[in-house]
């Protein structure tokens, strides 16, 4: 149910990122090799492929294991790179542009544990995959958007944790 609610504010509050019509998955495409180090760029493309087919997105990765795309919208999506690390990428409008961007990039990387603690990384991208000094100028419900997927990503595997026991 969480994760129900959880998407439908997303898609809700990200809607279009600007008048280009930029979806992610063609942002995805282009993201640099040394921010997901994990992923060949056949990994990522397969990755598309293999959800476009409704197939499961699975990969062998560079270091040997499976990473899966769990989940892929216009605007978001998320991989599961091995039981440890889930990324999830959003593509959200900003509240007000930036020089000539006027949508930003949110990568969280959730490092995950047995235990019941999970730790976030969130960084902030241009479409172009440049790095931004701060945090973009966001709305309000976005930043708590991101907030809720924080919290969420450690509550998913705590339940995770339960549920095998």
């Amino acid at each position: 149910m969480r994760k129900i609610i959880v998407a439908i504010l997303f898609a809700f509050m990200v809607g279009q990122a600007s008048g280009q019509n930029l979806e992610i998955r063609d942002i995805f495409k282009q993201m640099p090799d040394s921010l997901m180090p994990y992923l060949t760029q056949n990994n990522k493309l397969d990755f598309l492929d293999f959800l476009d087919s409704n197939m499961k997105a699975e990969v062998k990765n560079r270091l040997g294991g499976t990473s899966e795309m769990t989940r892929l919208s216009a605007d978001s999506l998320s991989i599961k790179m091995n039981n440890s690390l889930r990324t999830d990428l959003f593509l959200m409008p900003l509240s007000a542009p930036v020089d000539s961007v006027s949508s930003a990039v949110v990568m969280i990387e959730t490092f995950l544990t047995d235990s019941i603690h999970g730790q976030s990384r969130v960084s902030y991208f241009t479409p172009e995959w440049k790095k931004w000094s701060g945090v973009p100028p966001l709305s309000d419900m976005q930043q708590k958007c991101i907030q809720i997927s924080l919290l969420q990503n450690i509550l998913k595997k705590d339940e995770e944790i339960v549920n095998k026991y």
